[in-house]
């Protein structure tokens, strides 16, 4: 039994990020890394964290403190991306809505502001060494992304068509795979909160890097997938143009 979680978990921390290759390579061949670039970072940005957490795991299993700054520093990046992620795929939504498109900068900033202070608090005011100031305040971060990036994900899928965003497009591709992630980070977040068991916590590390091998396997069949073009005119309701009229002309 534990040769089998072993081997099951060294393949889920290993096997999405070498898939994970692809989904640049083919981004920067198809030119989507022009239109998504901060997605194409975030891509590249946890290949290298993989490859610098697993370096250290090798070259120095003794020196866990060291594991665990990188571990935090790389997840607080990760959160941050993730968030500029989201903000991304909602101007490629909005792009043809310049008012509306500024109104979800703005709402976006604030929102990246108030979880920035809110985990600082966090880090505060949290008992415990060092490491584990630093990890309580990245994990509400992490945890606050997650949900509100479930929130605004399932906004854009409830109001797709609305904004003329195709089931087929890679941008819909993208929030589906966010989406599968934070449903999985939230979904393990409440699994927590009823016990900490070792074999619970086993299956909640297996349910997080499945999760996020489930989500490269979603971007990269999006990425083979031929695209359909869509012409978000075609889809747009009057509504939304009367409500990005609305916003420029109260500024």
């Amino acid at each position: 039994m534990e040769h089998w979680h072993k081997f099951v978990s060294r393949y889920l921390w290993i096997a999405p990020h070498i898939f994970l290759v692809a989904v640049p390579v083919a981004m920067y061949v198809r030119r989507l890394n022009k239109t998504f670039p901060l997605f194409f970072f975030y891509t590249l940005y946890e290949i290298c964290q993989f490859l610098l957490l697993f370096g250290i795991y090798l070259l120095a299993p003794t020196h866990a403190i060291l594991y665990q700054y990188v571990f935090v520093v790389a997840l607080a990046g990760s959160a941050a991306l993730r968030f500029g992620v989201m903000q991304e795929v909602f101007n490629h939504v909005f792009h043809d809505y310049p008012r509306l498109e500024s109104f979800a900068a703005d709402a976006m900033r604030w929102l990246t502001g108030f979880l920035l202070v809110a985990a600082i608090l966090s880090a505060i005011y949290s008992s415990g060494s060092a490491p584990d100031h630093l990890l309580a305040g990245v994990a509400l971060l992490d945890r606050s992304v997650a949900i509100i990036q479930a929130g605004m994900l399932l906004f854009l899928f409830v109001t797709a068509r609305m904004f003329g965003l195709t089931s087929r497009s890679f941008a819909f591709g993208i929030a589906l795979g966010f989406g599968l992630l934070a449903a999985t980070d939230l979904a393990v977040w409440a699994l927590r909160l009823s016990g900490s068991n070792l074999p619970l916590v086993k299956f909640l590390n297996l349910l997080l890097t499945g999760g996020f091998h489930i989500t490269v396997l979603v971007w990269m069949g999006y990425l083979l997938a031929v695209e359909k073009p869509s012409n978000a005119a075609s889809y747009a309701v009057p509504e939304l143009e009367q409500w990005s009229g609305e916003l420029e002309r109260s500024q």
